[in-house]
């Protein structure tokens, strides 16, 4: 199972985030992702019926697209969050119990850091890769320099990155990237917005393309 979703993540190189209320339209909005080029959803645990709608997703298009959840705190979300059929857990911190929890429940662990040292005290944990948040923040040096001691580690800079700095951080370096409403926001809902939607998920898939 770990194989398969790495593989899928690494395919697609996008992590998209639903935080929100989307539930009259999150099997649209997952199709339109995957027939553009996405291969990996978050839904993040703090969006109504979190758990409803990962196990929505897993259900209808689960077969195509690796189901995960974020903006998970604590052990009993993993739990939660297993038995909705998520297959990876993303957090915004690094929390020793909650990487514990998503290793023995069977699913990838994706914590979020901020300093080496934080990244390092992650993979001793057990972590298959680190969400870099916010990535914004620090910019596509910062992970440069970090690949240059942890050279192996699967760095994934979530938080403001655009279509610009997505083409940035993957010649960094990074492994991945996680994208929230720069792809995926209210205006989906509006008339128009499945179209809208898409145009943005070409461009997030075009930028990631480019890579040099």
């Amino acid at each position: 199972m770990d194989d398969e979703v790495l593989g899928r993540i690494a395919a697609g190189k996008i992590i998209a985030i639903l935080r929100g209320d989307y539930r009259a339209l999150d099997h649209e909005i997952a199709s339109v992702l995957f027939e553009s080029g996405i291969t990996a959803i978050e839904v993040t645990l703090n969006s109504p019926d979190a758990f409803v709608a990962i196990e929505r997703l897993v259900v209808g298009i689960g077969d195509k697209l690796s189901i995960g959840a974020g903006t998970v705190l604590s052990e009993d979300e993993v739990s939660r969050a297993a038995g909705s059929g998520a297959r990876f857990i993303i957090s915004p911190n690094r929390n020793l119990k909650v990487i514990g929890a998503s290793k023995r429940s069977g699913m990838i662990s994706i914590p979020g850091c901020f300093t080496p040292s934080e990244i390092c005290e992650a993979l001793d944990a057990g972590a298959d890769a680190v969400k870099l948040f916010p990535a914004a923040s620090l910019g596509s040096s910062f992970v440069r320099a970090v690949r240059g001691p942890l050279g192996e580690v699967r760095i994934i800079p979530t938080g403001g990155v655009t279509t610009d700095m997505a083409h940035e951080f993957l010649n960094a370096g990074a492994w991945a990237l996680g994208v929230g409403s720069e792809l995926v926001s209210s205006d989906v809902l509006a008339p128009g917005g499945l179209v809208r939607l898409r145009e943005k998920a070409d461009g997030f898939v075009n930028a990631v393309r480019m890579k040099s």
